[in-house]
């Protein structure tokens, strides 16, 4: 009886029961609409996804940096605070000055 049920097993994958990896349907591939749309969505702010790093997006090139294009510090201690601020000695320090709102 076992040996019945064994053949009939092996006669069911020889006449195409079970698909074997060679006859699986290729991998799709999105299209290019499909590809931006998936871009956007992973990177809403710009840029494109990092390959190998899942959440993380480059920066995009049309973008500003991350200062926002504010000049450089002077570092003149002498430099006096802007008007509408105020002095003030920064916290735990005895040498910075810090220009806040008056």
């Amino acid at each position: 009886m076992t040996h019945r049920w064994m053949l009939g097993a092996a006669l069911l994958l020889l006449a195409g029961g079970a698909a074997t990896p060679s006859l699986a349907e290729p991998p799709r591939r999105p299209s290019a609409a499909q590809l931006e749309a998936i871009r956007r969505w992973l990177c809403p702010h710009g840029g494109a996804p990092v390959r190998g790093v899942p959440g993380r997006c480059d920066r995009a090139i049309d973008r500003t940096p991350w200062d926002g294009g504010l000049p450089a510090p002077q570092r003149d201690a002498s430099a006096a605070c802007p008007e509408g601020t105020r002095p003030v000695l920064a916290r735990g320090h005895r040498d910075i000055i810090r220009c806040l709102p008056s």
